[in-house]
Protein backbone atom coordinates (compact mmCIF):
# COMPACT_ATOMS: atom_id res chain seq x y z
CA UNK A 1 0.00 0.00 0.00
CA UNK A 2 2.33 2.57 1.23
CA UNK A 3 4.83 1.64 -2.13
CA UNK A 4 1.86 2.95 -4.53
CA UNK A 5 2.11 6.54 -2.70
CA UNK A 6 5.85 6.56 -3.05
CA UNK A 7 7.07 8.48 -6.11
CA UNK A 8 9.19 5.69 -7.67
CA UNK A 9 8.32 2.94 -9.44
CA UNK A 10 10.63 -0.16 -10.67
CA UNK A 11 10.09 -2.45 -13.34
CA UNK A 12 11.50 -4.62 -15.50
CA UNK A 13 10.75 -5.55 -19.29
CA UNK A 14 11.53 -8.13 -22.04
CA UNK A 15 12.15 -7.36 -25.48
CA UNK A 16 12.46 -10.03 -28.23
CA UNK A 17 15.39 -7.42 -29.92
CA UNK A 18 18.82 -7.90 -28.89
CA UNK A 19 20.22 -4.88 -27.48
CA UNK A 20 22.30 -2.97 -29.68
CA UNK A 21 19.25 -3.81 -32.10
CA UNK A 22 16.80 -2.45 -29.11
CA UNK A 23 18.88 0.70 -28.30
CA UNK A 24 19.11 1.32 -32.34
CA UNK A 25 15.38 1.54 -32.07
CA UNK A 26 15.04 3.65 -29.09
CA UNK A 27 17.52 6.29 -30.72
CA UNK A 28 14.99 6.81 -33.19
CA UNK A 29 12.22 7.02 -30.85
CA UNK A 30 13.22 9.41 -28.96
CA UNK A 31 14.54 13.27 -29.64
CA UNK A 32 17.53 15.37 -27.90
CA UNK A 33 16.16 17.54 -25.26
CA UNK A 34 16.31 21.09 -26.27
CA UNK A 35 17.22 24.32 -23.78
CA UNK A 36 14.79 25.91 -21.50
CA UNK A 37 11.75 28.11 -22.73
CA UNK A 38 11.24 30.90 -20.81
CA UNK A 39 7.50 32.36 -20.53
CA UNK A 40 5.19 32.19 -23.70
CA UNK A 41 7.95 30.03 -25.51
CA UNK A 42 7.34 26.67 -25.88
CA UNK A 43 9.24 24.23 -26.93
CA UNK A 44 7.76 21.42 -29.11
CA UNK A 45 9.14 18.60 -29.74
CA UNK A 46 8.20 15.81 -33.02
CA UNK A 47 8.64 12.97 -30.76
CA UNK A 48 7.08 11.22 -27.39
CA UNK A 49 9.95 10.91 -25.09
CA UNK A 50 13.16 13.39 -24.96
CA UNK A 51 16.40 12.28 -23.86
CA UNK A 52 19.50 10.81 -24.53
CA UNK A 53 21.07 7.10 -24.88
CA UNK A 54 24.36 5.87 -23.38
CA UNK A 55 25.25 2.27 -24.36
CA UNK A 56 23.38 0.14 -22.42
CA UNK A 57 21.98 2.86 -20.55
CA UNK A 58 18.88 5.58 -21.35
CA UNK A 59 17.72 8.70 -19.95
CA UNK A 60 14.10 9.53 -20.60
CA UNK A 61 11.27 11.50 -19.84
CA UNK A 62 7.89 12.26 -21.33
CA UNK A 63 7.84 15.47 -23.84
CA UNK A 64 4.60 17.26 -22.65
CA UNK A 65 3.19 21.05 -23.27
CA UNK A 66 2.79 21.85 -19.87
CA UNK A 67 4.34 22.38 -16.70
CA UNK A 68 4.90 19.35 -13.98
CA UNK A 69 7.60 19.54 -11.66
CA UNK A 70 6.84 15.59 -10.79
CA UNK A 71 7.20 14.45 -14.18
CA UNK A 72 9.43 11.23 -13.80
CA UNK A 73 12.91 10.94 -15.19
CA UNK A 74 13.09 7.48 -16.39
CA UNK A 75 16.05 5.72 -16.28
CA UNK A 76 17.01 2.50 -18.12
CA UNK A 77 19.88 -0.48 -18.38
CA UNK A 78 19.78 -2.63 -21.14
CA UNK A 79 21.28 -6.26 -20.78
CA UNK A 80 21.26 -8.99 -23.85
CA UNK A 81 19.89 -12.26 -22.27
CA UNK A 82 18.59 -15.46 -24.32
CA UNK A 83 15.64 -14.60 -26.36
CA UNK A 84 16.43 -11.00 -26.83
CA UNK A 85 17.22 -8.11 -24.15
CA UNK A 86 16.25 -7.40 -20.60
CA UNK A 87 15.33 -3.77 -19.83
CA UNK A 88 15.34 -2.48 -15.86
CA UNK A 89 13.91 0.46 -15.46
CA UNK A 90 13.54 2.99 -12.32
CA UNK A 91 11.19 5.94 -12.28
CA UNK A 92 12.14 8.67 -9.79
CA UNK A 93 11.56 12.80 -9.33
CA UNK A 94 13.93 15.22 -10.35
CA UNK A 95 17.03 15.49 -7.94
CA UNK A 96 16.23 19.25 -7.37
CA UNK A 97 12.42 18.64 -6.78
CA UNK A 98 13.04 15.68 -4.67
CA UNK A 99 15.34 18.49 -2.18
CA UNK A 100 13.22 21.42 -2.26
CA UNK A 101 9.80 18.80 -1.26
CA UNK A 102 11.96 16.70 0.94
CA UNK A 103 13.00 20.11 2.84
CA UNK A 104 9.45 21.76 2.30
CA UNK A 105 7.04 18.46 3.64
CA UNK A 106 9.79 18.43 6.44
CA UNK A 107 8.77 21.74 7.91
CA UNK A 108 5.55 21.57 7.64
CA UNK A 109 5.68 18.18 8.98
CA UNK A 110 7.75 20.12 12.47
CA UNK A 111 5.15 22.72 12.02
CA UNK A 112 2.51 19.83 12.50
CA UNK A 113 3.82 18.68 15.46
CA UNK A 114 4.02 21.78 16.73
CA UNK A 115 0.37 22.40 16.33
CA UNK A 116 -0.79 19.16 17.42
CA UNK A 117 0.99 19.34 20.49
CA UNK A 118 -0.77 23.04 21.13
CA UNK A 119 -4.38 21.09 20.18
CA UNK A 120 -3.51 18.52 23.01
CA UNK A 121 -1.99 20.10 25.81
CA UNK A 122 -3.00 23.59 25.20
CA UNK A 123 -6.10 23.54 24.12
CA UNK A 124 -5.39 24.90 20.82
CA UNK A 125 -9.21 25.19 19.02
CA UNK A 126 -9.36 28.17 21.09
CA UNK A 127 -7.24 29.41 18.41
CA UNK A 128 -10.30 28.84 15.69
CA UNK A 129 -9.77 26.92 12.72
CA UNK A 130 -6.17 28.64 11.51
CA UNK A 131 -4.52 26.29 13.81
CA UNK A 132 -5.18 23.35 10.98
CA UNK A 133 -3.58 25.31 8.16
CA UNK A 134 0.01 22.70 8.85
CA UNK A 135 -1.68 19.75 8.43
CA UNK A 136 -3.68 20.90 5.07
CA UNK A 137 -0.41 21.55 3.96
CA UNK A 138 0.83 18.56 4.57
CA UNK A 139 -1.80 16.79 3.19
CA UNK A 140 -1.91 19.30 0.11
CA UNK A 141 2.04 18.62 -0.59
CA UNK A 142 1.94 15.18 -0.38
CA UNK A 143 -1.25 14.71 -2.73
CA UNK A 144 0.53 17.19 -5.14
CA UNK A 145 3.56 14.88 -5.39
CA UNK A 146 1.57 11.55 -5.82
CA UNK A 147 -0.96 12.82 -8.28
CA UNK A 148 1.62 15.12 -9.85
CA UNK A 149 3.83 11.76 -10.29
CA UNK A 150 1.46 8.64 -9.88
CA UNK A 151 -0.53 9.87 -12.86
CA UNK A 152 2.68 10.68 -15.35
CA UNK A 153 4.44 7.44 -14.63
CA UNK A 154 1.26 5.05 -15.43
CA UNK A 155 1.37 6.57 -18.74
CA UNK A 156 5.13 6.03 -19.36
CA UNK A 157 4.52 2.43 -17.67
CA UNK A 158 1.91 1.73 -20.68
CA UNK A 159 4.16 3.84 -23.14
CA UNK A 160 7.54 1.92 -22.39
CA UNK A 161 6.35 -1.52 -23.98
CA UNK A 162 5.83 0.37 -27.38
CA UNK A 163 8.71 2.30 -27.22
CA UNK A 164 10.94 -0.51 -25.87
CA UNK A 165 9.52 -3.08 -28.30
CA UNK A 166 9.08 -5.21 -24.77
CA UNK A 167 6.72 -6.45 -22.57
CA UNK A 168 6.60 -6.22 -18.61
CA UNK A 169 7.32 -8.97 -16.81
CA UNK A 170 7.93 -7.65 -13.63
CA UNK A 171 6.66 -5.06 -11.32
CA UNK A 172 8.64 -4.14 -8.37
CA UNK A 173 6.52 -0.97 -6.76
CA UNK A 174 3.10 -3.63 -6.79
CA UNK A 175 0.94 -1.30 -8.97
Amino acid sequence: MIKNLLPFEELTYHSTLKKEALLVHLQNEIEAEKSFGFGTQRISYSKPYIGKISNPTFELKRAISYRNSFLPIIKGEIKDDISGSKINVKMGLPDLVKIFMCIWLGIVFLASLGTLYTLLYNNGLKEGPFIFIPFVMLFGGVAMVVLGFKTESKKSITDLEQLLQAKRIQNNSSH
